[in-house]
């Protein structure tokens, strides 16, 4: 947690989410918890160069910020010209792929499940990485909407817990003359992250996966059911 004017109280960042085998009492995201509380602001850092814009705007803030740091991003290494005066505003997306058939909206360590799909689809997928899940953007997201005319997310959290249910419903509102299929969200099975390396894999929204979801609402334009509705 950062508070702005100040030193960061507590233990800084936290770092949240699946997919290192801590099983169901590390692995949740946590966002939904904070995302619930009035005057806090809610960021998810993708990559390193996320994690320093994100965490320098958060202790700048005059109002309390949460910053989550996806654990599973710590093993990460990439290529980033550290920049002193680097910031990346709160509330405000990017466009992490451009892209005209369907907006794949996601946050965290989802960004490069997104974008690996993307890299595999036949479908053209417009990646946009939230980075604010409170106070999100909702402009860059509807613009990206109207552009493509179909809207995914991809959300490291079940159904009932995840921010998407705001960004479907914010959307559907605004722009449901634009959309030409129904919104559709990709998350996680309404069950605890299971420990076992074999089944966190299978729990967890892989690049193939997402690829076949987007696949199906792009042909049809009717929502896929998610793999454990199928399966037998």
């Amino acid at each position: 947690m950062r508070r702005g004017g100040g030193p960061p109280p507590g233990g800084g960042g936290g770092p949240p989410g699946a997919g290192q085998g801590f099983g169901c009492q590390h692995s949740q995201m946590l966002d939904h918890w904070f995302r619930g509380t009035p005057g806090l602001k809610v960021a998810v850092t993708s990559n390193a160069r996320t994690t320093y814009g994100l965490l320098r705007s958060a202790i700048e803030d005059p109002d309390p910020v949460v910053v989550l740091e996806p654990r599973v991003l710590y093993a990460e290494r990439e290529e980033y010209e550290f920049d002193r005066n680097y910031r990346i505003p709160l509330g405000q997306a990017e466009i992490a792929r451009p892209g005209s058939d369907v907006t794949l909206v996601t946050c965290g360590a989802m960004r490069r499940v997104a974008l690996a799909a993307a890299e595999t689809s036949h479908a053209n997928i417009e990646v946009v990485d939230l980075l604010t899940l409170w106070p999100w953007d909702r402009r860059t997201v509807a613009e990206s909407v109207v552009r493509t005319g179909r809207l995914v997310t991809l959300e490291e959290a079940p159904a009932g817990s995840g921010w998407g249910g705001d960004v479907v419903s914010s959307i559907a509102i605004e722009a449901f003359g634009r959309l030409k299929a129904p919104p559709h969200r990709i998350t996680l099975p309404e069950a605890p992250v299971p420990y076992s390396g074999a089944l966190e894999a299978r729990f967890l929204p892989s690049p193939a996966y997402v690829a076949e979801q987007i696949a199906t609402l792009v042909s049809t334009n009717k929502p896929p059911l998610p793999w454990w509705r199928n399966a037998a």
